[in-house]
């Protein structure tokens, strides 16, 4: 999932990484990540099942899920207090239309609430009128037991079309973020939420603290700066960091804001996969975070470390949580394979 347009790659280089093993295809590429993000809640031959059977070419590498073309993105998420968890989106058919892969999504992802069927039947007749660039994926997240799904439905034509779904806290006054563009929406049948992405300016960094009284969320806006300071090692500036920006914005059922999160490209926020890896290891570290699945996820593997799409900065009545998505392959996975 990329709530956010592509941007440049910071610039520097980066120590050369570790030899990396003999290449592999891209099928065994995903069976590591999945020994990689397997746990107590979640084993990795379940993983492994789910992620094959609901899409329809693993190992693919043209998929626009993320920007190397894999099909596959896992998300290592931890808690202000370092409990560390893993969840995974998937393109169910890479390279198809987006009337196609949406209706692989929608009938993957049972059980919505009559008010959840209501938005995704008006989002896929805003994709059948206006067309659709990749329509729909499909999110894993660990459930009790197993794992749950989440469906993902692209927004076309926004703002046009969100102001059209049948949602109460869209029909009201959203909170004022410069170039609020939509383009996702998530619909979590576990859970009942309604999630909202949407590309933005760059946000202040004032304006994290007035966007969450403005939503009725919890004040983590102090805690929540001072993690992204850590992480990045260095004090912040008006506006956050970074010129491409993303937010994301969840209720409930019943309309109350559940969270808010701010995703920034993770190559423009800590540099390329093997700093990035470095940075957010160090960060863990010193917070006496053990993150051994996302370390086993990141691992360098043939032609470097694993593509790092998103870092994301949650909010919510849960607490404060950060994020990281990571695909199953490197960067320069193509030309391993053709070499």
């Amino acid at each position: 999932m990329d709530p956010v347009p592509a941007c440049a790659a910071a610039a520097g280089g980066a120590a050369p990484p570790p030899a990396p093993d003999p290449a592999a295809d891209p099928s065994d590429a995903l069976s590591r990540a999945c020994r990689a993000a397997g746990g107590a809640d979640v084993p990795a031959a379940q993983w492994d099942r789910a992620l094959r059977g609901l899409c329809a070419e693993p190992g693919a590498q043209d998929s626009n899920l993320s920007a190397i073309g894999d099909p596959v993105e896992f998300q290592a998420l931890w808690t202000a207090a370092g409990a560390e968890q893993i969840r995974a989106t998937l393109d169910p058919v890479p390279g198809a239309s987006g009337a196609e892969r949406r209706a692989r999504a929608v009938a993957a992802v049972p059980g919505l609430s009559p008010g959840q069927r209501a938005l995704r039947a008006a989002v896929t007749a805003a994709q059948q009128a206006q067309g659709a660039r990749f329509g729909g994926w499909i999110g894993l997240r660990p459930g009790n037991p197993g794992l749950r799904r989440k469906l993902y439905l692209e927004l076309p034509g926004a703002p046009e079309t969100l102001a059209a779904l049948p949602f109460a806290p869209l029909t009201r006054r959203l909170p004022a973020v410069r170039a609020f563009a939509p383009v996702l929406l998530g619909l979590d049948p576990g859970r009942g939420t309604v999630e909202i992405y949407a590309a933005i300016a760059p946000l202040a960094r004032d304006g994290l603290g007035l966007l969450l009284a403005d939503l009725g969320l919890p004040p983590r806006a102090h805690e929540a700066l001072q993690l992204l300071t850590d992480l990045r090692d260095q004090s912040l500036r008006p506006l956050l960091p970074t010129q491409d920006q993303g937010l994301s914005l969840s209720w409930g059922e019943d309309g109350t804001a559940e969270a808010l999160t701010w995703y920034v490209h993770c190559d423009a926020l800590l540099g390329p996969a093997a700093r990035a890896r470095e940075s957010l290891l160090a960060f863990g570290q010193r917070r006496g975070w053990a993150m051994p699945r996302y370390r086993a996820l990141s691992a360098p593997v043939a032609g470097g470390i694993p593509w790092h799409g998103l870092v994301g900065l949650t909010l919510g009545r849960s607490g404060l949580a950060l994020s990281v998505t990571c695909a199953t392959r490197c960067e320069a996975w193509r030309s391993c394979a053709r070499s």
